[in-house]
């Protein structure tokens, strides 16, 4: 979803020379609900906010990966565009990867050997994994069977002990999201996208939100369904034998597409105020950690007032305000040096 990527037409809009505004809708609210997410993870949720945070959590990662393989399919036809990852992955990983380490020694005090600086960190994790999917894409698309290839290779490599926050996991976990994205035709998806009311949608959502208020009394919701829906984890790790995490797994799939279809429903087809910021949702991923992460360092996160119900329902207003702030023009502008690094000079340029 990089912003040289989101300026690409779908192929599905070949009739049309305008880009398709559901798309930049869908992006922005994904991205509205990753930094509602991260937020509502530093915070210790009342059973409501449990409740939202749990559905959240359900597939807006999920989404955010497959649309992510949807604006990726140009690398499963065209060798030449793996190039111009250096400049959309590669390169503002190492930014980032440096400005989130300074901001911890800066902050926090910690020190780090030299090879820690480059280490996935919070959010990077993304990058790291966006750059195997898409080295991978034409092996996907010539599958018979792609995402159900992905499917089998993502439950059984997580049988093997894959660690908490492991980047390898979330790669593993998510990739049937991205291959889905990456080899549904557009036109499929188009058929599958009039089939979608925002009246069949809404209802899911709420339901799903009634099932995780009612269920968050337990310990089993509490401790092992978010486990399984951060993808950060295997088997192992979560004290699951094969077939039980296995079966947890393909639950926790299920689960994401039904959710993640019921948001797709209730998206605005037509173009809104905030169908331009979605053209530029790295911006967004990426600068929000840092403000997220600040604050946490600064243990402001913790005061009794932040954690209060009040506190917590401004704090979710905040985020939806930080979303939109970072996804503006004067913004972009001056993290451009980051998110979009100037070393296209690297790229050598395809003989034709």
């Amino acid at each position: 979803m990089t912003e040289t990527l989101s300026r690409q037409i779908p192929a599905a809009q070949e009739r049309a020379k305008e880009r398709d505004p559901y798309f930049d809708n869908v992006k922005f609210l994904t991205i509205v609900l990753v930094v509602v997410g991260h937020t509502w993870a530093q915070l210790r949720g009342y059973t409501a906010e449990h409740a939202a945070y749990m559905v959240v959590y359900g597939f807006h990662m999920p989404l955010f990966v497959f649309v992510a393989g949807y604006f990726s399919r140009g690398f499963a036809r065209d060798a030449g565009k793996f190039g111009s990852m250096i400049a959309t992955v590669v390169a503002p990983y190492v930014v980032f990867s440096l400005l989130y380490r300074a901001e911890l020694y800066f902050v926090k005090g910690v020190h780090f050997n030299a090879g820690d600086w480059l280490a996935p960190h919070y959010l990077t994790w993304f990058l790291v994994a966006l750059l195997c999917w898409r080295l991978t894409a034409p092996i996907w698309s010539h599958l018979r069977w792609p995402v159900t290839s992905a499917v089998a290779v993502a439950v059984l490599v997580s049988g093997w002990y894959l660690t908490a926050d492991s980047t390898v996991s979330r790669t593993v976990s998510l990739l049937p999201f991205f291959v889905l994205g990456l080899t549904l035709a557009p036109e499929r998806f188009e058929r599958l996208r009039g089939r979608l009311h925002w009246w069949l949608g809404a209802p899911v959502l709420l339901a799903a939100f009634a099932a995780f208020y009612l269920w968050s009394a337990g310990d089993f919701a509490k401790s092992l369904v978010p486990r399984l829906l951060y993808w950060n984890e295997g088997y192992e790790d979560m004290n699951l034998a094969l077939p039980v995490g296995v079966a947890g797994r393909l639950a926790a799939y299920a689960l994401a597409v039904v959710l993640g279809l019921a948001f797709l429903a209730v998206v605005p087809r037509t173009r809104t105020w905030f169908t331009e910021l979605g053209t530029r949702t790295m911006y967004v991923f990426l600068l929000h950690g840092l403000v997220i992460k600040l604050f946490d360092y600064t243990g402001l996160l913790d005061e009794p007032a932040v954690q209060s119900l009040a506190g917590q329902i401004l704090c979710t207003l905040a985020s939806i305000a930080l979303a939109v702030v970072l996804a503006t023009r004067p913004v972009t502008r001056a993290t451009r040096w980051a998110v979009e690094p100037p070393v296209r000079w690297l790229i050598r340029t395809p003989a034709r």
